[in-house]
Order: structure tokens, then C-alpha cells, then sequence
């Protein structure tokens, strides 16, 4: 047990198991948009997400208070709009494979703004892999030929960026208060994150094309598994695990993710995107395991 608490094994299956739950999100993500605005859908997953975790809270008999609002709601904002709601935004538009991918370029900018704000080094060769994921990226971009897409894209890589910026600034907020209940957080976060996207709305007005069965499900399904558990999972890592070695495994989700819009909707990159789909996605890998080895000496 010693052995299996040391390796670190119950954070990295936390990771899996939220890969699993994320990479078929896409799919449902892509289809619920179709229905919903991206606004509007983005508020049903994290206020109804928050919901659960206040009453696994008070089930669990957790601490109700927030530590820090004002903190916890620049968290809540980059995940919750930053992430969440641009993500959706890319979508609407966007080819789910493509957008799933550029998304997870988060590992890319978490490293980088790790060196930046929190001291960790980055040896050349995880430059080097940085150096391979940009490549990927202009391969998808396809300069020469201007796409279609190209707003979704940028939308999607800037989604990423944003959510590298909540896993730092989580990473700061533990530093700051360790002793911070990890379920308390998550529930705060998504609850205050809801207050920039309800104002949006009220601004531009509520867009719902079609209430159906199909829309009813995905919003249950985002709400409890992909955002309730999900958060959790994902807060659970980045706690215990080094953000230049946290993603690894969440690498399976825009992989699923893809095969998942393969099978179910029908989409088939192009030979250009799937060189720069397979390109980000193995710098981000050598990067990860770039992270995990120099941890491990």
C-alpha cells in the first residue's frame, strides 16, 4: 500500500478516470450546442455542477465557507468562462476533433506559465516538444489556405490557455491556504464562475433552439460526471501531481474525443489537420513524459 500511495497511483487514476468522462463529452458538447446557446449551456453545466458538490458537501458534513472570494471567483472566472463557455463557443462552429485537440494544448501554456510564475525549469528538450506542438498547430491552421474554422480555432486555443491559467492559479491558492477542503473549492469556484456568464445573458438575451430528450440527458451528463466529478478529479491531480507531469493521461480525452466524432457524427480531418492533431498531440506527450522522468530522479 506504502508502494502504491508513493507512486502516486489514486492521482493518476483520478486522471483516467476524467479522460474517460471528457473525451465523450465532445461529442455531447458538439450536439448540445446545436440546441442551446453556448452561453446558456455553459450556465446549466457549471450552476447545476455547483449544486451537487453543495450537497455532497453538506452530505460529506464539509465546511460550507468560502476562504478567500475573491480569489476563488478569478478561478471560477478563467474555468468556468475562460474554459468552459469558450470551449462551447469553439464548438458551435468548430470540427470536434480539431477543436477537442487545440483545447488541450493547455499542458503547452501550463508549462510555460509554470516557468514564468512558479520557478519550474523546463529543460531543452521539453522546448524541443513545445518546438513539435507548435508545428502541429500551423499544420492545422494551414496558412497558405485560409479556413473556414479559423475563428473556432483560435477560440479553442485560447479556451486552453485559460484553463492552463486556473491550474496556476489553484496551484498558488493551495500554496496560499493548504489546509483548503479540495471539494469546497471546486464548489465555489463553478458557483462564482456562474456570475460573469448570467450577466452575459441577461445582456444579450437567452437563445434556446430545441428542448428535446437528447438536450435534457447531455445537460445532466455535464453537469453531475463532467463538471460535479470531473472538477474533482481534475483539482485532485493538479494537487498532487506536478503540473509539468499532470496531463498525461488526460491526453486520452481529446483522443476519444476524435474517434468519438468519427464514429457518431462523422467527422474526418483532413490529411493537413491530422498530421497537426498527431504532431500537438505527441509534443504534448514527450513533453509529460519529459516531466514525470525528472521527477522520478
Amino acid at each position: 500500500m506504502k508502494n502504491i500511495k508513493n507512486s502516486n497511483f489514486v492521482p493518476i487514476l483520478s486522471v483516467l478516470l476524467l479522460t474517460i468522462i471528457w473525451g465523450y463529452n465532445w461529442v455531447v458538447m458538439k450536439q448540445s450546442v446545436q440546441l442551446l446557446g453556448p452561453w446558456e449551456f455553459g450556465f446549466i453545466r457549471n450552476f447545476f455542477g455547483a449544486i451537487f458538490l453543495f450537497i455532497a458537501l453538506i452530505l460529506l458534513k464539509k465546511p460550507l465557507k468560502l476562504v478567500s472570494p475573491v480569489f476563488v471567483f478569478i478561478i471560477g472566472a478563467f474555468q468556468m468562462v475562460g474554459f468552459t463557455v469558450l470551449v462551447l463557443i469553439a464548438l458551435v462552429n468548430g470540427g470536434t476533433a480539431k477543436i477537442s485537440v487545440l483545447t488541450f494544448t493547455m499542458p503547452i501554456w501550463a508549462n510555460i506559465l509554470a516557468y514564468i510564475f512558479l520557478k519550474e525549469k523546463l529543460t531543452l528538450s521539453q522546448w524541443l516538444a513545445i518546438l513539435i506542438s507548435g508545428f502541429g498547430l500551423m499544420m492545422i491552421f494551414d496558412p497558405i489556405h485560409v479556413l473556414a474554422d479559423f475563428k473556432s480555432m483560435s477560440i479553442a486555443i485560447l479556451s486552453g490557455f485559460f484553463w492552463a491559467c486556473g491550474a496556476i492559479l489553484f496551484k498558488r491558492y493551495n500554496l496560499k491556504y493548504p489546509h483548503s477542503d479540495l471539494l469546497n473549492l471546486t464548489a465555489w469556484q463553478m458557483l462564482l464562475g456562474c456570475i460573469p456568464i448570467v450577466l452575459y445573458i441577461l445582456f444579450k438575451g437567452i437563445e434556446v433552439y430545441e428542448v428535446n430528450n437528447y438536450l435534457i440527458g447531455a445537460s445532466l451528463y455535464n453537469a453531475f460526471f463532467c463538471n460535479a466529478v470531473a472538477w474533482i478529479l481534475w483539482l485532485y491531480g493538479v494537487k498532487h501531481l506536478k503540473t509539468s507531469s499532470v496531463s498525461i493521461l488526460s491526453l486520452l480525452a481529446p483522443i476519444i474525443g476524435s474517434l468519438a466524432a468519427f464514429i457518431e457524427l462523422g467527422e474526418t480531418p483532413l490529411p493537413n489537420e491530422l498530421i497537426g492533431l498527431v504532431l500537438i498531440l505527441s509534443g504534448i506527450a514527450f513533453m509529460m513524459i519529459l516531466g514525470i522522468r525528472s521527477t522520478s530522479r
